[in-house]
């Protein structure tokens, strides 16, 4: 299923690329995954086989149709036609991952035990653009198993700051 998901992304990625589109298209994605985030019954719509396709596709032009490009509705589209709209988050997970190296963006999953304040997180951006030298782009988790402090996985490296690690440290330096 993830190769399908790849496989589609890539092609609306290559589609933006050609037609200089790929922040519109970015936004657009966006806008739609928020729209089935907030009304799930209609991501179910278009996925519902006892729908007909003629009326699944008429749905996705009468909802997004002069609100996002034509690109973004051709998309869904096709995705609707063949049989694939469950698949739609995915798909653009895989664009987004496309566009967000394109324009030198690193995703940073940081997990803390507790919730970081938005003062907090917008430091440790600006502390990891930084080191990065360019832009950055955070994800937040609670993991309440860290104790305290933040692991962050940031382009294949994780910078472990936890209360748990240096607990450990402690506990290695005093067995010897």
């Amino acid at each position: 299923m993830s190769n399908i998901c790849k496989e589609y992304g890539d092609a609306l990625f290559a589609l933006g690329l050609e037609y200089n589109s790929l922040d519109e298209i970015n936004g657009d994605l966006n806008f739609i995954e928020e729209v089935f985030e907030k009304t799930p019954e209609y991501s179910a719509f278009l996925q519902s086989p006892s729908i007909s396709k003629a009326e699944r596709l008429k749905a996705v032009n009468d909802a997004f149709s002069g609100c996002v490009s034509e690109f973004a509705v051709s998309f869904l589209s096709i995705l609707c036609e063949k049989g694939k709209a469950s698949m739609f988050c995915e798909c653009a997970n895989e664009f987004r991952k496309l566009y967000e190296e394109s324009k030198n963006i690193s995703l940073a999953r940081v997990y803390s035990a507790v919730p970081l304040s938005e003062e907090q997180k917008e430091r440790l951006k600006a502390n990891l653009e930084k080191q990065s030298g360019h832009s950055v782009k955070l994800e937040c988790f609670i993991d309440k198993a860290l104790l305290g402090g933040v692991l962050i996985d940031i382009d294949g490296t994780q910078i472990d700051g936890t209360l748990k690690r240096r607990l450990h440290e402690i506990k290695e330096v005093m067995n010897k």
